[in-house]
C-alpha cells in the first residue's frame, strides 16, 4: 500500500495536463484535464484496454468512426486494438480519470493524414514492400514520387500510421469514380509488422470511405500473398473479374461493398 500525496504532473498537446495517480507496467491510473477545443489524434493501443471516467465537462469520443458523448459520472470502456480519440468541444474544462491495463505508455499507434512534410514516406514504405515481394513498376514510380498530383489532386486520400514518432505504415484510397475507390499503396515497414498495424490501418480506410460516402472499394493483389488474401476475405472482399493492364504483379482483383 502506498499513499500518493504528490502525483507526478505532465503536459501534453501544449495545453493539456495530466497527473499520474498510479504508474506501473501492469496498471496506469491518471487524471487529465483538457481545455476547450483540445483533442487527441486518432489512435489505438495494441495491448492496453482503457476506461475513461468523466469527472467534469463533457467528452466527445470517436470510436471506430462513431461519435459517443460521455458526461460527468459516466464511464466508457475502450478495448485494445480499437481506433479512438477524445475531444473537448465545450467551453468548460474536461476532467477525467483514465485507467489503462496494462500501461498504454509505448503502446500507441497514431493515424494521421498526408502532409507535404511526410511526402517521402509513402514512397519509402511501398518500395520496401514491392522490392521484397515483387518489383517496382513504372506507374508505381510516378504515383509514389508525386503523391500530391497523382493521388490527392485526382480525388484520392493518403493515410499514415505513426508508432513511437516514426511513420511505419501507409494506405491510400485512390479515386476511380465518385462511389468507387481503389484501396491501395498499402505497406507496413518490416520492423513494425506483427503489431496489428496493417489490420487497423485497413479498418481506418473502411471508416474513412464510409464517412466520405464511398459505396465500394476494390483492390488488386496476388494469390501468392496468402495471408493478405485471407485477411481481405475476412473483411468481406470478394473476387471479381480482373482486367488487364493495371498492375503486372496482380493476378486477382477483389471488391467490398460498404
Amino acid at each position: 500500500m502506498k499513499l500518493n500525496t504528490n502525483p507526478e504532473h505532465y503536459t501534453w498537446g501544449n495545453t493539456c495536463d495530466g497527473w499520474h495517480l498510479h504508474k506501473s507496467k501492469e496498471l496506469n491510473v491518471i487524471k487529465e484535464r483538457m481545455p476547450q477545443g483540445t483533442f487527441e489524434v486518432l489512435h489505438f493501443h495494441e495491448f492496453a484496454q482503457q476506461v475513461f471516467y468523466i469527472l467534469s465537462g463533457t467528452a466527445t469520443f470517436e470510436i471506430n468512426s462513431e461519435i459517443q458523448i460521455v458526461k460527468p459520472d459516466e464511464s466508457i470502456h475502450i478495448p485494445s486494438k480499437t481506433l479512438h480519440s477524445i475531444e473537448n468541444q465545450n467551453p468548460e474544462d474536461l476532467e477525467f480519470i483514465l485507467v489503462s491495463q496494462p500501461t498504454a505508455q509505448g503502446d500507441r499507434v497514431d493515424f494521421i493524414e498526408y502532409d507535404p512534410d511526410l511526402k517521402e514516406h509513402i514512397k519509402t514504405l511501398n518500395v520496401e514492400w514491392l522490392e521484397k515481394y515483387f518489383y517496382v513498376e513504372p506507374n508505381d514510380v510516378i504515383q509514389l514520387s508525386n503523391p500530391q498530383t497523382e493521388i490527392l489532386d485526382k480525388g484520392g486520400f493518403i493515410y499514415y500510421a505513426r508508432r513511437n514518432n516514426e511513420i511505419v505504415g501507409t494506405a491510400s484510397l485512390l479515386y476511380e469514380t465518385d462511389e468507387i475507390y481503389e484501396l491501395g499503396k498499402m505497406a507496413v515497414t518490416e520492423k513494425a509488422q506483427g503489431h496489428s498495424i496493417g489490420t487497423v490501418l485497413m479498418e481506418h480506410c473502411f471508416n474513412q470511405a464510409r464517412q466520405k460516402g464511398i459505396k465500394k472499394l476494390i483492390l488488386y493483389s496476388n494469390t501468392k500473398l496468402e495471408s493478405a488474401i485471407h485477411l481481405y476475405k475476412k473483411f468481406g472482399f470478394k473476387e471479381i473479374y480482373l482486367e488487364e493492364g493495371r498492375y503486372k504483379r496482380s493476378n486477382i482483383k477483389m471488391e467490398k461493398v460498404l
